[in-house]
């Protein structure tokens, strides 16, 4: 499994949205991409943020989502 998580910096929602992932337990299974620091991801995901995406199925969550639909994104539910 391999989700990464779009965030920005600052974004209240980015904040919100990972503690969610962290209360379903998926913390550690979650690489962070901070999209400014590239100009594609920007363009792509710029306006949807904070957003997951399951890198195996391209499946992607963007906000609003709750925990149980990030564990059901990561194939746990």
């Amino acid at each position: 499994m391999g989700l990464l998580f779009y965030t920005r910096e600052p974004c209240e929602l980015c904040e919100k949205a990972y503690r969610l992932i962290t209360v379903g337990g998926l913390a550690d299974e979650v690489e962070i991409v901070n999209i400014d620091d590239d100009l594609e991801l920007i363009q792509r995901y710029g306006d949807q943020v904070p957003v997951v995406r399951n890198e195996d199925t391209g499946e992607k969550l963007t906000w609003p989502f709750t925990a149980s639909q990030v564990r059901e994104l990561a194939g746990l539910d």
